[in-house]
């Protein structure tokens, strides 16, 4: 809201009057004026610039209607002043009279001037004294004020005279009158008295300081108007200014439309980036390198910032309707000074360009014809001064003679050191912007000398200025299609696109033709409001290029930053998307860069700096986005307070984009290298991501690539590879304005793109040489041809170490895949070719530029003249291109299916859960009603054994050991004890899976029926009794002859148990470790349940030291499950309860207990690297290892460690202990099954977290591509349940029986039927393939290779819950594993190893 200034006092030596206020002039100027209403023809006052400008200062001209009468002799002197006050009296005639000349409404007073005079009234009329005589102008107003007459009158003395009559005029008389009624109020009432927002004055504190006159003219009477008190209260109701009678507007000549397949496209990009970013946050990122992998998303959350930006122009567009502009001025009819509807100043700037490239434009701009009642003038603004210019424009003045046209040459400008704009170095004034201030020189100088105050001083809306490059050479139909846009008022700036006639769009590598920009981006930012300057071929209304202060000199993008500055004042602009003008491009790879660093400089300027649109409250939120790109100013569209927030966003997206180029460039090109390379990689590949970036990078395209036209797609695809090629130029623009100019106090300066050193001789830079690299000739035979003069630049050479770099990412690949196709598992090694094909499509943008500076050219037509291509090497460089864009789409889809083809990693999570709901479905007894198995139900709920007593004790719980329906202890034991330790060591990965519960209470189920069998308190009437110990439940014979479901089974089922008189040492120390190792895991669960596990441990472990003897002796199922030794099972007992209990005796007789079972039991164990519940050895070396810390258990620990993994060149079984398949799967000789595989994983994967120290990853890698084997990397799955390919025979009584109301269960239906398993049997592991990875899978109960048991289960689940808890996966293992890696390796003759880090030393 403009301020409201103080009544002006006596003597006031001039007033402004607004809107049509100029520059007062001498009386010879004055006789000259035609003043005709509405827009003035009163520019010829400054016509002559060469009139001193204090010639003009002492008086303000006021334009009025000619109804008025004005005196033509009426002059700037005080006489001719005086003079015309005494006529005018002398021919005052009444407002109200009938014979008074009919109102135009094409006059406009501005609401400020006749504020100024209200306020004049009120202080002249208070003081009841003379009125002075005139009112700082050369006319007399009339004002009616209830039957007197308030007199505005020119005269000799500069004062205001207001004769009284009756009173001031009512409001309501004022404001609220009849149309027949204030249609005949005098001229300055009736049109805009006071716009609304300065009658409103903020509210009651402004409206006390009016004058009292005024006052009464704002608020009315009772009876009147609403009857509102008097002018004490404040303002209740807004005043509107009478109804304008304005002339119709002129139908639009652009109109805006939706682009439907724009606005699709759009929201399929928003769909798919959304639900892209939340797959790479969530499903990628478990790299074990999170920071890099997180830089890497941010980085590409950064870049899909641009492409939405893009994206949204893309929704909507401007398009001019199909009109052929103004009607041309007749030439052989002169133009009427006092009928111009146009006055055009056309600058030409131009500062050293080639004479003939500026001949050829100022005179096709002499040779453009102009619409009928238009004035132009054409200014050569010639920066450089040089004689040649002024004698082209001398040349040209005598050919071309036209009344409407002129042709002047403006030069000899003087550079004044201002230290922002312009800065002293080295004895010359060094300037931001040259073009800039040589604009404003022809401006304020030549064309408005005496406008310096934009707040008081107003140009005629009909004066427009247009601005040309030396080289944009316009059509002849220029002017009459942008003056046609100009012709409705509201209109401030017209914009045109840029043409180049000396590039074909079919080899635009540098994007010189910007198509994306003039096609799709304009019209769109046009359609959104946004004002778009580009520096050349655009209109201008003066006044607004004024109000703004001219074009902007502190920074060296002026066009853009005066659309802000536009934009931010309120006014209008519109994109005439007509080539109407034609120019050539930057002739050389050097000019190009420099061209480009401009643009990225001017606007970072603006970003970061105060007038950044982001903070510009007068830019609506999607304009500072766009007008962001000068983000290092004061004058930061982040800053810019005139802007509202979608304005400042919308301003802020183009600046923006030059920070997301410079970072996605790079990062696109240095990734690749450092996967395949240093074996680094950023993301998790798997299928959640691969369909988040199919839909991403495909709807990402689709925008960046959208055209409205075929011809279009390759201009189109131009942009993105000039990105690439010009990315380094950004960043050295974006660090000079951003770091090094505010640290150094550098000042950035404007280089012209066209002229050779120009802007260092304009600016006074030095002109020594500079440096080169070889400048004695070195390598002279790789010069390129067409590279220009590059010296002191490192552009070229940073576009050829992109090239290298990417070469060298591609060549590594191919290597890659030729020294080894396929994993250990026969799969196409796909990610190493997905790398391949992003390092190709890396190539192509500096392969293009490469091969365009090694073009053949012509030799220079004279000495200093730029080199030409030869036609035969622009069409051979032109099918590369063609070739080229074939290419980067074949590589883009190649990444795209190969994403696909890469094996989707495992969901150790999930696969814990399903290892878990494998003992679920082997529970025996009352089952739970909820259950991951319903189709279990209860069974053996009449287990019981007799006691010595002669009562029945029953048995109810427990697991079934197999597919069969018996109990048997001794494994029991060894599979609570696996998964004991397992949730005590790696409790975080069962909670991190939310698994807690559901292990835990799977350890229960275990340990509860452990505990039931053990029966110590057995009471008679004759006394104590003998614990018994239950080791097997149901008759082995029995149950392998009868095949239904357990729920349904009337079989016998006796129970075999262990006493004193049949001693089982093993079996009951194994229980008793299983019940102690139970207690450590659920003891931070439930204390209690631990202290009652702990006490039975506690005293079977002492029942079996004194019950010595082997359980298979006594008990039927040690025939399946036979034990030759104990002492190591005593051993694994005592631990655990040193471990549970803290008690010094138990580590001392595992110790003992240890010994002894290495010195007789040794040779028990065919194979010491078997680690299953008969030999326990290796358990106790590192339960021993970690609870002394003696160096003999930890080498025994890495010693069965490292058998287990560096037997990889040893894949014959019966040539080691542990050999490997060719599929990679790691077997214990002779008959080792996935049993020993998965205990051996956990092994490993307990040895790596608590007694191996480094490389840690390279254990829990091959423990988890020994697990990855098991869930299907060698083609299938051997886990029942999960996998697309799994177990679906495997001999199970329960899972194979099909409900009793479907079918009976029987040998034929269930058992020697070919189809699958009713039921599906989850988390089961079989037996596993033989050595040469061959399985079939069938429902033989006798195979060990087919069949599930709890032994085969306990060790898989307990390893993968060891992966869960260190979050092992399949990129994390692929980290390292690079070139360099396997060059190390090779040098060593050592195999490739998943997990192995070169950086940690490969072994």
């Amino acid at each position: 809201m403009d301020k409201i200034h103080d009544p002006p006092k006596p003597n006031l030596k001039a007033i402004n009057t607004g809107r049509h206020a100029q520059p007062a002039a001498s009386s010879a100027e004055l006789q000259s004026v035609s003043l005709n209403g509405g827009i003035s023809s009163s520019r010829s006052i400054t016509e002559d610039h060469d009139t001193p400008t204090s010639a003009r200062s002492t008086a303000i001209q006021l334009n009025v209607h000619k109804r008025i009468g004005t005196p033509k002799h009426a002059t700037g002197s005080p006489a001719a002043h005086h003079q015309g006050h005494h006529q005018h009296h002398q021919h005052h005639h009444d407002p109200f009279d009938s014979n008074a000349k009919p109102y135009d409404p094409k006059f406009r007073i501005p609401a400020h001037s006749e504020l100024q005079y209200l306020e004049a009234v009120n202080s002249q009329s208070s003081s009841n004294s003379g009125l002075p005589a005139s009112y700082g102008g050369v006319q007399t107003y009339h004002i009616p004020a209830g039957g007197g007459v308030a007199v505005l009158t020119s005269g000799s003395q500069e004062e205001l005279h207001v004769r009284q009559g009756h009173g001031m005029l009512p409001k309501q008389r004022l404001l609220m009158e009849q149309q027949e009624v204030y249609g005949k109020l005098p001229l300055p009432l009736q049109h805009q008295m006071l716009p609304k927002q300065r009658l409103l004055m903020e509210q009651q504190e402004v409206y006390d300081k009016l004058p009292l006159p005024l006052q009464r003219l704002l608020m009315e009477q009772q009876e009147t108007y609403g009857k509102l008190p008097l002018p004490l209260q404040p303002i209740k109701e807004p005043i509107y200014a009478l109804n304008e009678r304005k002339p119709p507007r002129p139908d639009p000549v652009i109109v805006k439309r939706w682009s439907w397949s724009g606005l699709a496209i759009f929201l399929y990009f928003i769909a798919a980036a959304v639900y892209y970013f939340i797959i790479r946050a969530t499903r990628t990122l478990n790299i074990g390198y999170t920071s890099y992998g997180q830089l890497v998303l941010a980085i590409e959350v950064i870049s899909a910032t641009a492409t939405l930006s893009y994206g949204i122009l893309l929704t909507r567009y401007t398009q001019p309707k199909a009109v052929k502009g103004l009607p041309v001025a007749d030439q052989a009819s002169p133009l009427d000074p006092d009928d111009v509807q146009f006055k055009v100043h056309v600058l030409i700037c131009c500062y050293g360009e080639d004479d003939g490239v500026v001949g050829n434009t100022v005179e096709k701009t002499l040779l453009a014809k102009v619409p009928a009642k238009t004035k132009r003038t054409i200014y050569l603004c010639d920066d450089k001064g040089e004689e040649s210019k002024a004698n082209i424009v001398k040349r040209l003045s005598e050919r071309y003679s036209d009344s409407r046209t002129e042709l002047r040459y403006i030069t000899g400008r003087v550079r004044v050191a201002d230290g922002r704009t312009a800065r002293e170095v080295n004895g010359r004034v060094r300037e931001v912007n040259g073009k800039s201030n040589n604009l404003n020189n022809c401006l304020k100088n030549v064309i408005y000398p005496g406008f310096t105050d934009p707040k008081t001083q107003t140009i005629p809306d009909n004066e427009i200025m247009m601005v040309l490059d030396a080289d944009q050479a316009p059509v002849e139909s220029f002017f009459c299609r942008v003056l046609e846009v100009m012709a409705d008022k509201d209109i401030a700036l017209c914009l045109t696109p840029q043409n180049f006639d000396d590039v074909k769009a079919s080899y635009d590598i540098f994007n010189c033709l910007n198509l994306s920009f003039w096609e799709y981006m304009l019209p769109g930012t046009d359609a959104m409001e946004y004002i778009a300057c580009t520096g050349t071929n655009f209109g201008l209304r003066c006044d607004a290029l004024f109000k703004c202060g001219w074009f902007p000199t502190w920074s060296v993008t002026e066009d853009y930053t005066l659309g802000m500055n536009l934009k931010a004042k309120g006014y209008k602009a519109r994109y005439l998307n007509e080539y109407l003008v034609f120019g050539t491009s930057p002739e050389t790879v050097r000019k190009v860069f420099q061209q480009r660093s401009r643009w990225c400089k001017g606007q970072m300027q603006v970003l970061f700096s105060k007038e950044c649109p982001l903070l510009d409250t007068g830019l609506t939120l999607d304009m500072r986005l766009l007008y962001t790109s000068v983000l290092f100013s004061k004058e930061c569209p982040l800053l810019d307070t005139g802007l509202t927030l979608d304005m400042r966003l919308l301003y802020t997206s183009v600046t923006w984009s030059y920070i997301t180029n410079m970072l996605a460039v790079p990062c696109s090109v240095l990734v690749p290298f450092i996967a395949l390379v240093f074996g680094v990689y950023p993301l998790v590949l798997n299928r959640d991501f691969a369909l988040a970036a199919t839909l991403y990078y495909t709807s990402s395209t689709m925008v960046t690539m959208y055209a409205r036209r075929w011809e279009h797609l390759k201009p189109v695809w131009f942009c993105i590879v000039s990105c690439h090629l010009l990315w380094f130029t950004f960043t050295k623009a974006v660090i000079n304005v951003a770091i090094i100019a505010p640290l150094t106090g550098k000042m950035l300066g404007f280089k012209v793109t066209g002229a050779k050193n120009a802007a260092a001789a304009a600016n006074g830079a030095d002109s020594k040489p500079k440096r080169r690299i070889c400048s004695g000739g070195c390598f002279s035979w790789l010069k390129p041809k067409y590279l220009g003069d590059m010296a002191g630049t490192w552009d070229h050479y940073v576009l050829l170490v992109s090239f290298l770099l990417s070469f060298i990412t591609a060549a590594v690949g191919i290597f890659g895949i030729i020294d080894k196709p396929y994993t250990a598992q026969g799969e196409v090694r796909w990610f190493l070719l997905l790398s391949v094909f992003w390092a190709i499509h890396n190539m192509i943008p500096p392969s293009l530029f490469l091969r365009y500076i090694y073009m053949d050219v012509d030799p220079p037509a004279a000495e200093g003249d730029d080199p030409k291509p030869k036609q035969k090497s622009l069409e051979l460089f032109e099918d590369f291109c063609s070739f080229a864009f074939a290419l980067s789409f074949a590589m883009a889809v190649g990444g795209i299916a190969c994403t696909w083809l890469v094996p989707d990693d495992y969901n150790l999570g999930q696969v814990l859960n399903v290892s878990l709901q494998f003992f679920e479905a082997q529970r025996s007894g009352k089952l739970p009603r909820i259950s991951n198995t319903p189709w279990r139900g209860n069974s053996g709920v009449w287990d019981s054994v007799l006691l010595p007593n002669g009562k029945n004790y029953s048995l109810l719980g427990g697991w079934y050991d197999d597919g069969g329906m018996l109990k048997l202890t001794y494994p029991t034991a060894f599979t609570v004890t696996l998964l004991s330790w397992a949730y005590w060591e790696f409790k975080q990965g069962y909670a991190a899976s939310d698994n807690l519960d559901f292990g835990a209470n799977t350890i229960r189920w275990g340990a509860d029926y452990l505990n039931t069998v053990a029966i110590t308190n057995i009471t008679s009437s004759s006394g104590t009794v003998q614990p018994i110990f239950v080791a097997q439940v149901g008759d082995i014979t029995r149950d392998r002859a009868y095949w239904g479901q357990p729920e349904r089974s009337t079989i016998p089922r006796p129970a075999s148990f262990l006493s004193q008189a049949r001693p089982g040492t093993d079996a009951m120390a194994m229980t008793a470790a299983g019940l102690a190792a139970a207690a450590v895991a659920v003891q931070g669960d439930s204390l209690q349940v631990a202290q009652k596990y702990l006490a039975k441990a506690q005293l079977l472990y002492s029942y079996a030291q004194r019950w010595r003897g082997l359980y298979a002796k006594f008990i039927d199922s040690g025939k399946l499950y036979p034990s030759v030794s104990m002492h190591d099972d005593l051993a694994y007992a005592a631990v655990w309860l040193y471990i549970g209990t803290g008690q010094q005796k138990y580590l001392s007789e595992a110790i003992a207990f240890y010994g002894k079972s290495v010195a007789s039991e040794g040779h028990v164990s065919s194979n010491p690297y078997q680690w299953n519940y008969e030999n326990v050895i290796p358990a106790l070396d590192l339960l021993l290892a970690q609870v002394t810390g003696e160096a003999t258990y930890k080498a025994n620990v890495a010693a069965f460690v490292n058998k287990w993994m560096n037997s990889q060149q040893q894949r014959d079984a019966g040539s080691s202990e542990v050999f490997y398949t060719r599929k990679g799967l790691a077997k214990a000789s002779p008959d080792g099954t996935l049993q020993h595989t998965a205990n051996a994983a956990f092994y490993t994967l307990l040895a790596a977290k608590t007694v191996l120290k480094g490389n840690y990853m390279l254990y829990a890698c091959w423990a988890r591509n020994q697990i990855g084997y098991m869930l299907g990397d060698a083609g299938r799955s051997y886990v029942t349940g999960y996998g697309a390919v799994q177990p679906r025979k495997t001999p199970h009584k329960a899972a194979s029986c099909p409900p009793a109301d479907i079918s009976d269960c029987t040998w034929e239906t269930a058992y020697y039927t070919t189809d699958p398993n009713f039921h599906t049997l989850r988390g089961g592991l079989v037996g596993g393939p033989d050595n040469n990875d061959a399985w079939v899978d069938d429902r033989d109960m006798n195979n060990p290779a087919n069949t599930v048991s709890l032994l085969n289960s306990a060790g898989f689940s307990a390893a993968v819950a060891g992966l869960v808890a260190d979050d092992i996966n399949m990129a994390k293992c692929q980290q390292g594993n690079g070139f360099i890696q396997t060059v190390l390796l090779k040098a060593k003759g050592l195999p490739d190893a998943a997990g192995q880090r070169w950086w940690e030393g490969v072994q």
